[in-house]
């Protein structure tokens, strides 16, 4: 068995004023895969507090960055490897607020996993994606950067301003893609192609949380009809207490056809054994040409119900808790991206957010964006 050679020069600096030395890696042996991305906007947001604005890191793709290193294994057919990536957000867009603008930047992990591939599929073990998470994602538009399903990414944290005072849900808090369960400690299993569909499975946990995931995709170029990409999904996490299990299922399906117009369909539904029963849906249209991309789309949450917490009316008095009952969110947006090369977006995207609900009036939450994503 071969030798990997490995000579490294790390630069070290114990204060300021420490020389720095340049890196050497040698891994013959090895495949190194090195990417990221920076995605920096410009926010606008109106609520019936007012109007603000912001300079935030895009949460619909997060700025980040990651690596995947892998080999082969002599006379075996099988690659094994790590994936690791890193997630770094300064002013997320989900969280800025007129209260609190600037928030922080800090590292976070989002992928720490091991795999083993060959003829019979992948096998991974670490945190990571579930076997589910994107099925509600699948898009061939080219505005996936500014029209992600979950909305509330951007402006997440603005709320619907009760007209008369009373208690103002977050738009995080009213509407959501519901897209399962994202990341965790799991062990995934993805199957080879079959043709145009894969399959995948995963088991792991959240904190104490069991989840098991289910999903099928479909990606294929048909002649004369254009491209059509497709996922659905299912998920359980046993949250205990009342709640019991809750079940999540949903998909999504893109078609692009070679004349460049395109749509897209979302739906997902979560219920749990305390009542819960919240649905996701969204619509879109658009048309692709050359370097240039536009959609116009819509989006509805029904009965996510949030509760509202505000403090007692005097000091000392406890905290009151109010149902937001009958919720139902509309989304309208437009978005335009163009991608002058391959490595480089710039965007712009407008979605106004309106709030329906047994009781209460609620003013709409408009929020503007222009920004611009740089690979590496």
């Amino acid at each position: 068995m071969k030798k990997a050679k490995l000579a490294l020069c790390v630069a070290l600096a114990g204060m300021t004023s420490a020389p720095a030395f340049a890196q050497k890696v040698e891994m013959p042996d090895l495949d190194v895969r090195v990417y990221g991305f920076i995605n920096m906007a410009i926010m606008h947001s109106d609520t019936g507090n007012g109007s603000e604005q912001y300079i935030v890191d895009n949460d619909y793709a997060s700025s980040r960055v990651g690596g995947v290193i892998s080999t082969d294994l002599p006379d075996t057919g099988l690659k094994v490897g790590a994936h690791l990536e890193w997630e770094y957000q300064h002013n997320p867009s989900n969280l800025v607020t007129p209260e609190n603008r600037s928030i922080k930047g800090d590292f976070d992990e989002r992928i720490i996993s091991l795999f083993v591939e060959g003829a019979y599929g992948t096998l991974a073990v670490g945190q990571g994606s579930g076997a589910a998470d994107g099925a509600t994602e699948a898009d061939l538009s080219g505005t996936k950067v500014v029209t992600f399903p979950d909305l509330a990414l951007v402006g997440g944290a603005l709320p619907f301003v009760e007209k008369n005072g009373g208690p103002s849900p977050t738009v995080f808090q009213t509407i959501r893609s519901q897209d399962f369960e994202s990341r965790y400690d799991r062990v995934r299993y993805d199957s080879p192609r079959f043709g145009p569909v894969s399959v995948a499975v995963s088991q792991g946990y959240k904190g104490e949380q069991d989840i098991t995931e289910l999903a099928a995709s479909y990606n294929e170029t048909i002649d004369g009809l254009g491209r059509m990409s497709a996922s659905i999904g299912y998920s359980t996490k046993d949250v205990g207490g009342a709640a019991g299990d809750l079940e999540t299922i949903g998909g999504s399906v893109s078609w692009l056809h070679d004349t460049g117009i395109n749509l897209g369909v979302v739906y997902s539904n979560t219920e749990n054994d305390a009542g819960r029963d919240s649905d996701f849906s969204m619509f879109k249209v658009g048309y692709k040409t050359g370097k240039h991309a536009f959609t116009v789309h819509r989006a509805q949450g029904k009965d996510f119900n949030p509760v509202v917490v505000t403090p007692g009316a005097n000091e000392g008095d406890p905290e009151v808790r109010t149902t937001i009952a009958g919720s139902d969110v509309e989304v309208f947006g437009v978005a335009y991206v163009y991608q002058p090369i391959k490595r480089l977006e710039v965007y712009a995207v407008y979605n106004n957010f309106a709030l329906d609900a047994d009781a209460g009036d609620y003013d709409d939450v408009r929020v503007a964006m222009v920004g611009s994503r740089l690979h590496f």
